[in-house]
């Protein structure tokens, strides 16, 4: 798993790559935390170059955003086909924002916290 963090026009970019599930959840975990705890409970996380992704890892993004909304925030995703699958099967098409690309997820980030 490939792991990128930075913050964009004040939001938290957190680009993930390759596999997530149990054995490597909890570093990006850790890292959403982090910048909930940090005072930045806006996040975006990409996961447009995740290649696979297991029942244990979309638990640590529900308690994620559980997270992030308890501290007035949100987790916004850039997804990709398989993603996008994967949250459709699941029925969570409806709890998460997601994008196709980064900007249309920052745009998106921005305009709710202007709106607030």
């Amino acid at each position: 798993m490939d792991i990128e963090r930075e913050h964009l026009d004040g939001v938290p970019m957190i680009r993930i790559g390759g596999q997530i599930d149990m054995s490597n959840y909890v570093e990006v975990h850790g890292l959403i935390l982090a910048e909930i705890e940090e005072g930045h409970p806006h996040i975006v996380l990409n996961l447009r170059k995740v290649d696979f992704m297991d029942s244990a890892t979309l638990g640590m993004l529900l308690r994620s955003l559980d997270k992030a909304e308890q501290r007035g925030g949100f987790l916004v995703l850039v997804t990709n086909p398989f993603i996008d699958r994967i949250l459709s099967v699941t029925g969570l098409t409806n709890i998460f924002d997601f994008f196709s690309d980064e900007d249309q997820a920052i745009r998106s980030v921005s305009e709710r916290v202007a709106n607030s």
